[in-house]
């Protein structure tokens, strides 16, 4: 009975939590920075400009003109487009470290299955394009070492034919038994054990 895998993509979202929120929080920073350093740039060049922050303004109801410091004008402005800018970059670096923590989270299962002997896993992304190579090569290797193996298991049964007895033939059978190879290695071994 095989187990149907049932997606939550909200429960699930940070599946590499503290990668992802260090992600979400430097991409956030870069936004304040470029927030903080374009609104000094503004006022920057106000001032080489006018060679003053203040700003005169013509009152038409009292007749009089008014002076005004012109960070006093612009610095609302500045702060609800910095909020949003933050608010669009958490967008943005939420959806991006998904992209970024899934395939190492897949690159961490593949390899851990690798490490427990098992040489059937696959590595496989929804994201075909962009991991495709990577996912090519990883598999690659995996296919070289399972055919490696299967010719080191058949000569280990030879040898056993050969050698009944021998303890390091036994312990190296005994390991390359442990090993998860896949169904085409069991059908692989089947054919040795025939001839």
């Amino acid at each position: 009975m095989s187990e149907k895998f049932v997606r939550k993509p909200f429960s699930n979202f940070f599946i590499k939590k503290a990668l992802q929120i260090r992600l979400i929080v430097k991409v956030m920073i870069v936004a304040l920075i470029s927030s903080i350093v374009s609104a000094g740039a503004l006022l920057f060049v106000y001032y080489m400009r006018y060679e003053t922050v203040v700003v005169y303004q013509w009152n038409q109801v009292n007749n009089e003109l008014m002076r005004e410091n012109i960070i006093n004008l612009i610095l609302p402005s500045l702060v609800i487009s910095t909020l949003v800018g933050l608010v669009v970059a958490g967008g943005i670096g939420t959806y991006a470290s998904r992209k970024y923590a899934v395939p190492i989270y897949k690159i961490e299962n593949w390899a851990a299955m690798l490490l427990k002997g098992n040489l059937a896993a696959v590595l496989r992304f929804r994201e075909r394009e962009e991991m495709k190579e990577l996912s090519e090569k990883c598999n690659e290797v995996t296919a070289k070492l399972r055919v490696t193996l299967i010719e080191i298991k058949s000569k280990v049964k030879n040898l056993q034919d050969s050698y009944p007895q021998n303890s390091d033939i036994e312990s190296i059978a005994e390991v390359l038994g442990k090993m998860e190879l896949g169904e085409e290695v069991k059908k692989e071994n089947q054919r040795l054990n025939k001839e």
